[in-house]
């Protein structure tokens, strides 16, 4: 029998999906695929094995235990950033499948992110995620099965630097000054040269394909469901359905009834925000044995922000995703992360809070699966 889990942030991201992530993927990893069904290559995930600590942006957290990863077309991809991590991956042999309809990143769609974020302040990562769903929104597009044809590869770039350039004709000459700048760190010859450099990485697939071949689909999530698109605070939010909205479509247009479906909500046990926006009005936290935070302050997001965690909010991001389950039986369960960081925190006392039951509540005492146990709430 078929089975989808579905890893989904409660909060505003980096509560512990690549943990999570990795935890499943382990338990039958050749029958397994990671579907990445929101967000794009600003992804960072962090896993953590006695061999390595690794953060995945470009290839699915299952990778080090030998699981391939399917992109949607939801995502977005940026072929150097694949190349790059692709290469430091290569004795894991990681392995991609794209949609034909992925989304391509260009250097202008980052350059464009990183000078407006420079004037609007919004908290946006600076790596061209949201200027490229907002591109191809008009039209302007570049997908992942043009990576095969160099012609078109350079006739793409073309018309994505005319669009970029009538765009910035609208803009204060600061944002126009900074977008020249940002491409001076870039070379287009060298973004067609890994078009074709990472094709050993990938294989075009539609979804249908994939399902035939694998037995448990791990859809992994990005960021948080209090920065989706809808649910999320506006401007604060991602261009991207952060819920399970995505995935339930994909489960329900393609596997048959008897497939089983579960959710893995997945939250810190005290709220993070990395990026602008507002935080719930929370205490603050002392936090111990967190030296390896992987979140660092940066140009772009800003300081990584920590607070006590906010119940009604966890009730609010649950009510948001049940909005679309469309009426399918899913097993619903939680993982409690970082656990080790704050040993006074209750998580009988959260769950008598939380308006779901629960199948299952899991916490993580460490960084890696291995610090994983099943709570008896």
């Amino acid at each position: 029998m078929q089975q989808c889990s579905i890893v989904i942030d409660l909060g505003f991201g980096d509560a512990g999906k690549g943990l999570t992530t990795d935890f499943l993927a382990s338990q039958q990893p050749e029958k397994s695929i990671i579907v990445r069904f929101s967000g794009g290559h600003q992804i960072g995930h962090t896993v953590t094995t006695d061999a390595l600590t690794h953060t995945f942006s470009n290839f699915g957290s299952g990778t080090l235990v030998g699981v391939p990863t399917f992109y949607t077309e939801h995502t977005t991809v940026f072929p150097p950033a694949i190349l790059q991590e692709g290469n430091f991956l290569k004795d894991y042999k990681p392995q991609l499948f794209f949609h034909p309809l992925a989304m391509i990143t260009t250097m202008y769609d980052i350059a464009y992110n990183r000078a407006l974020e420079k004037q609007q302040n919004h908290g946006s990562c600076g790596l061209g995620f949201g200027t490229t769903i907002a591109r191809n929104k008009e039209e302007v597009y570049f997908y992942a099965t043009d990576l095969q044809f160099s012609w078109v590869i350079k006739q793409r770039l073309k018309s994505i630097r005319s669009y970029y350039e009538t765009k910035l004709s609208h803009q204060p000459k600061s944002v126009q000054d900074y977008y020249f700048n940002e491409l001076n760190a870039y070379d287009e010859d060298y973004f067609i040269k890994t078009c074709s450099a990472i094709k050993p990485y990938y294989q075009l697939a539609p979804f249908q394909k994939i399902v035939t071949k694998f037995e448990h689909f791990i859809f992994e999530g990005s960021q948080g469901i209090l920065l989706d698109t809808q649910h999320g605070f506006h401007p604060h939010t991602t261009w991207s359905y952060t819920t399970s909205k995505n995935a339930i479509q994909l489960i329900t247009d393609h596997f048959d009834n008897n497939v089983g479906v579960r959710i893995f909500y997945v939250t810190r046990c005290y709220q993070t925000r990395h990026g602008n926006g507002p935080m719930s009005e929370t205490q603050s936290v002392t936090l111990k044995n967190n030296d390896n935070e992987a979140n660092e302050t940066n140009e772009f997001q800003g300081e990584f922000r920590t607070k006590a965690l906010d119940a009604e909010l966890l009730n609010y991001a649950l009510q948001c995703d049940a909005i679309h389950h469309q009426n399918l039986l899913i097993e619903k369960n939680l993982m409690i992360t970082c656990l080790d960081q704050l040993p006074d925190f209750s998580p009988a006392n959260l769950i008598q809070k939380l308006t779901p039951n629960f199948s299952s509540v899991h916490g993580s005492y460490g960084p890696m699966r291995k610090f994983i146990t099943q709570l008896t709430i």
